[in-house]
Formats: C-alpha cells, structure tokens, sequence
C-alpha cells in the first residue's frame, strides 16, 4: 500500500480520536466512526450493530455508504442472532476480527450468502467489546472485483475500535445519567420533570389543528397509615404496586405517560381523541384495593382539554384542574374518578396554586 494511504489512515484515527473525544449522543457517534472508517478503508459500506442485552440477538443501528437492497441507513427491525453468523461466534471465543471473501472456498455458507444479498465480494469485521463485555460489531464490506480487505485494513480497524469502544462506553454513561435525570428512583416511572418536558410537547400544537389532551391525577389513600403500621418498607412497596398496576393498565393506551410525581401521587398524561378511555381505566383500578390494610387504594380525578394552537392554555391549568377533580374523589372516599367540567374556567390564581 502506497506510503500515502497509509498516513491518511493514521491521520484518519487522529481525527476519529478527536472526533469521538467530545461529548456525543451514541447513535450519532456510531454514524461519524462509521463513515470515517469506510473512506479510510475504501469500504463499499460499513454497518454497526449492537448485541441486545441479555440475549443472542444482534439489532444493526445505523448502515452506511453503498447499501444492499433491503439495508436503510437508520434500520428499525434489522436483527439477526449470533448463531446465524461465524463472526461473532469467533469474538465470543476471544478472535475479534475476522475476514471472508466470496472466493475464498472455505468462505462460511451463512457468509457467502450473505455477501450475495447485498451484492458485495468480501468482508472485514470486528467485535466491539465495551467495559470488557462483547457489546456489538463493526462490519465492512467490498465490491465484487476489488481487493479482499488486508492485514493493514484489520489493523486499521482494531485501531479505530480500540478508540471507538472507549467512546460507546462515555455515551451510554451519560446518557444512563441523563435518563436518571428524568426517572423516579423507587418506581423507575417518569418523574415531574420528565412530565412537564412531556406536557410542553404535547401543548404546542400549531395554528389551525387541534389536539385532545387528558390528565389523570391518581393518589394512594392511606399510604402515612402504612408506613405507621406497618413500616416504610411496607410503604414503598405499595407504591411500587400500584405504579407497576398503573404502567400495565395505561401500557395499551396509546399516547400515554404515567409519572410519579409525588410521595403518593401519580399523574398520566394521555394525548389523544377519546378521554373517556383514560377515565375508564382509572376507573377501575379506583375500584382495586392492594394489601397493605383497609382502605389501600386510589383517588383519581382527571381533566380533558381540546387544544386549538392558540396558546391560551397551559399544561398548569390541565394538572391543577384534575388535582381538584381528585380532591373530591378522595374527600368523598369515592370509587369512580371525578372528571373536571371545565378546565377554560378556572381562575388563573388557581392554575398556579
């Protein structure tokens, strides 16, 4: 290989270091290494994929450069299981690169028939192994009638992972951190932040269209009579149950979020057409009791607005009308949600109490 394209290769891993070096979201990340890495090697395309935790299945993140029929650049569903491929078998048995050619008799069938869907005559891969665990794979692929990837070009490679690993383990701390940020440490529900970041969203609807926006204020009666009797260990674990019966029950809802927002106070925010659907699922889990002594139940309130993009109302409004609404409920010891009769007409002291 000439002297030249060897010193573009080096100052291509200088630029990759530097590159990788600042803070930057994984799957962006994983795009700016892959692009580096098939112009450095003059790869046809270059394909990420990452080993789904705590199984066998391989789901490609991101594909670039000279795609096969059914590659996209941003896949959805594109998985595929280590047994099916001999690569990441050979990483899992400590050999992290590994190359065929369609040439090459003892080319794997799986690998052969690979390279022939996507239309391509050799490939290069290496496992990439972050914190000391078998994380994903970086896979590279020729054309039919070019150079086999070399010695050189699996140097390259080892190289580039060797930075890049170090960077995939940065992102996924930070973006651990960063979802810490917005999650409730006992239940693992969104929290108010996350809520009101959510809400906001919901909330901007342009001029001239209209969207329907619900929320579900829910509160755990007696929980301070729990913790008394019978423990704060007890205590958490009923809010525990009943965040886990709310997740399940508003999982189906579409445009559903349910977030703890308080000790013993849960809000769902559903955005869509049918409130209805909203109030008859709090509507039944009013009606469950949960084992922690007599009355452990829930209160709900809710509130609906139809938001037409002119910017008089806001997410405050909405949360402050179905506290009412749940203030009633609980005051009554009722067992049916109460729903607020209009949110437009509550005095703006009240929208900020």
């Amino acid at each position: 290989m000439p002297a030249a394209s060897e010193q573009a290769r080096i100052r291509s891993l200088a630029t990759m270091a530097r590159a990788l070096g600042r803070s930057e979201a994984l799957l962006p990340l994983l795009e700016t290494a892959a692009e580096e890495a098939r112009a450095a090697m003059r790869a046809a395309s270059v394909s990420v994929s990452r080993l789904l935790p705590g199984t066998l299945v391989v789901r490609t993140l991101v594909n670039v450069g000279d795609l096969g029929p059914r590659e996209v650049r941003w896949p959805q569903d594109e998985t595929y299981t280590m047994d099916e491929f001999a690569g990441l078998q050979l990483a899992a048995e400590g050999l992290e690169t590994w190359a065929w050619d369609v040439e090459d008799p003892d080319c794997p069938a799986p690998e052969r028939a690979l390279l022939d869907e996507l239309a391509k005559g050799s490939s290069l891969a290496t496992a990439i192994f972050v914190d000391g665990r078998l994380w994903g794979e970086f896979y590279a692929t020729r054309h039919r009638g070019e150079p086999p990837f070399d010695d050189l070009d699996a140097a390259y490679l080892e190289a580039l992972i060797a930075i890049l690993s170090g960077a995939v383990s940065r992102a996924l701390r930070e973006e651990w951190l960063e979802q810490l940020a917005y999650r409730d440490p006992l239940t693992g529900l969104p929290n108010r932040r996350a809520l009101d970041e959510h809400a906001e969203a919901a909330f901007a609807v342009e001029p001239g269209r209209t969207r329907t926006v619900t929320a579900v204020t829910i509160d755990i009666n007696r929980l301070k009579a729990v913790n008394d009797t019978l423990g704060h260990v007890a205590g958490d674990q009923l809010i525990q149950a009943v965040a886990r019966d709310l997740e399940n029950a508003y999982r189906r809802l579409t445009g559903s979020l349910v977030s703890r927002v308080g000790g013993d106070e849960f809000t769902v925010l559903v955005v869509g057409p049918d409130p209805a659907a909203a109030v008859r699922i709090a509507d039944r889990l009013c009606t469950r009791t949960w084992h922690f002594g007599a009355g452990a139940g829930v209160s709900a309130g809710a509130a609906s607005v139809t938001l037409r993009g002119d910017g008089t109302l806001t997410p405050t409004a909405l949360f402050a009308a179905a506290d009412r609404a749940q203030y009633v409920a609980k005051r009554g010891r009722l067992t049916t949600t109460v729903v607020a009769d209009d949110v437009r007409a509550m005095r703006a002291e009240d929208a900020e109490d």
